[in-house]
C-alpha cells in the first residue's frame, strides 16, 4: 500500500479532501465580511432549519465498530476500525487491515494529529494548517456532526450561517442550497447542499460542489437503526471524482468510559503531502 493512498483514505474520510491540494483557502474572518445574507430565503424553512441545531443526539462519549472499504480506480481495499468520540472534545480514528494497524487519527477542538504506521509518517497540525491542502474548510464541530449524521453546513458549523442559504421542500424532504448566493462560491470556493429526510430530520446527502476545478464530494448515509435509543445510519458513504469510501458500523456504544491514544514515535518523519 502506498503512504499517499493510505493517508489519502483518511483525509478522504475526516477532512473530505484529497491529499496534494494545494488551494489555499481565503481568511474567514474577511470572508465572513462579505458574505451576506440571501435575499430570497424563506422564513418558515429557515426556522425549521435552525431548529435541527437544537435536535443532536445527547451522550457523553461514543464508541463505533466499523467495516471500511475504499474503491477506485487505482485499487480496492477492505479494512476496519474503531471511531471513538468524546462529545464535542476528541475524535479517534483507529483503521486496520490484514490484522495490522493502518493509521489512526486524532482530533480535538484546536489541532488534528494522524499517524500512518506503515510508511513511519505523521501529521500534526491544526484546522488552519490544514487549509492548505483541503479544498473545503472543515473544524472540529463538522467532523463530529459528519461521522454522527448530525445537521451540519459550512462554512462554519453555527446557526447564524443558515442566512447565507435559500431553502425548499416537498413532503419527503428539507433542502438547503448555497447556489442561489450570487457570492458564496467566489468566496468560499464551493457551493455547499444538503437534503434533509424530514421522517427522521437527519440529513441523507449532503454535497460540496467545487466550480473551478468540477470536483465534487457527495457524503450520503443510510440503513438507519435505533442503537440504545439513538437513531444513527449504518452505512456512510463518500464519494470523490471516482473514488467512494463506505463505513458500514457492526457495532455502537454509548456512554463508556474511553481513552484516545496516540503517540508519534521519535523515528517517524513529517508526512509530505
Amino acid at each position: 500500500m502506498k503512504t499517499k493512498l493510505l493517508f489519502g483514505l483518511l483525509a478522504l474520510v475526516v477532512l473530505l479532501g484529497a491529499c496534494g491540494n494545494k488551494k489555499k483557502h481565503k481568511n474567514d474572518v474577511d470572508d465572513k465580511q462579505k458574505v451576506e445574507v440571501i435575499a430570497n430565503s424563506n422564513p418558515a424553512l429557515l426556522n425549521d432549519a435552525k431548529k435541527l441545531f437544537e435536535e443532536n443526539d445527547k451522550f457523553s462519549t461514543v464508541e463505533i465498530a466499523f467495516n471500511l472499504k475504499l474503491e477506485s480506480p487505482e485499487r480496492n481495499l477492505s479494512a476496519s476500525g474503531q471511531l471513538r468520540i468524546a462529545n464535542d472534545s476528541v475524535i479517534w480514528l483507529y483503521v486496520k487491515a490484514l490484522g495490522f494497524e493502518v493509521a489512526r487519527a486524532k482530533f480535538t477542538q484546536d489541532s488534528v494529529a494522524a499517524v500512518v504506521k506503515l510508511k513511519n509518517s505523521y501529521y500534526k497540525g491544526t484546522y488552519d494548517a490544514m487549509k492548505s491542502y483541503i479544498p473545503v474548510a472543515v473544524d472540529y464541530s463538522v467532523l463530529q456532526s459528519i461521522f454522527l449524521n448530525e445537521f451540519f453546513i459550512f462554512p462554519e458549523n453555527k446557526v447564524e450561517n443558515l442566512a447565507y442559504f435559500s431553502f425548499s421542500d416537498d413532503d419527503a424532504s428539507l433542502r438547503l442550497s448555497s447556489e442561489n448566493h450570487p457570492d458564496y462560491a467566489k468566496i468560499f470556493g464551493f457551493n455547499y447542499l444538503c437534503n434533509v429526510d424530514k421522517s427522521n430530520r437527519r440529513i441523507n446527502l449532503a454535497t460540496v460542489e467545487m466550480p473551478q476545478t468540477q470536483k465534487k464530494v457527495d457524503i450520503s448515509y443510510s440503513d438507519y437503526e435505533t442503537f440504545s435509543e439513538h437513531l444513527l445510519p449504518k452505512v456512510l458513504k463518500i464519494k470523490m471524482d471516482e473514488s467512494t469510501v463506505t463505513f458500514t458500523t457492526t457495532k455502537v456504544t454509548f456512554n463508556k468510559n474511553l481513552n484516545y491514544p496516540l503517540t508519534i514515535p521519535s523515528s517517524y518523519k513529517p508526512f509530505q503531502f
